[in-house]
């Protein structure tokens, strides 16, 4: 009965993580990483350098998303193991 907690612990904990890496997923396909055209900030002078910087945090923000979403995925494959490797040691066999 007790080691059924620990398991139902480390599901739950796959389970968020699994959720969560999906939401960094959805999150990075939003991020296009593109340089927007700089005429969308109308006659600025630095209009091009604005459209640079937007490139940036674009990029940015695609690449932390995707480091985030790595992790997780890590994550959830580590609970796997810790939690096939707990129920092998419990094995009487």
């Amino acid at each position: 009965m007790g080691l059924d907690i620990h398991f139902d612990a480390l599901d739950d904990c796959r389970t968020a993580t699994r959720t969560l890496s999906g939401q960094f997923g959805d999150l990075a396909d939003g991020y296009p990483a593109e340089r927007p055209d700089s005429t969308i900030f109308g006659r600025l002078g630095g209009s091009s350098g604005l459209a640079d910087a937007v490139r940036t945090v674009e990029t940015t923000c695609d690449s932390e998303f995707g480091k985030a979403r790595s992790l997780l995925k890590s994550v959830e494959r580590a609970l796997d193991v810790v939690q096939d490797n707990v129920r092998r040691a419990n094995d009487p066999a």
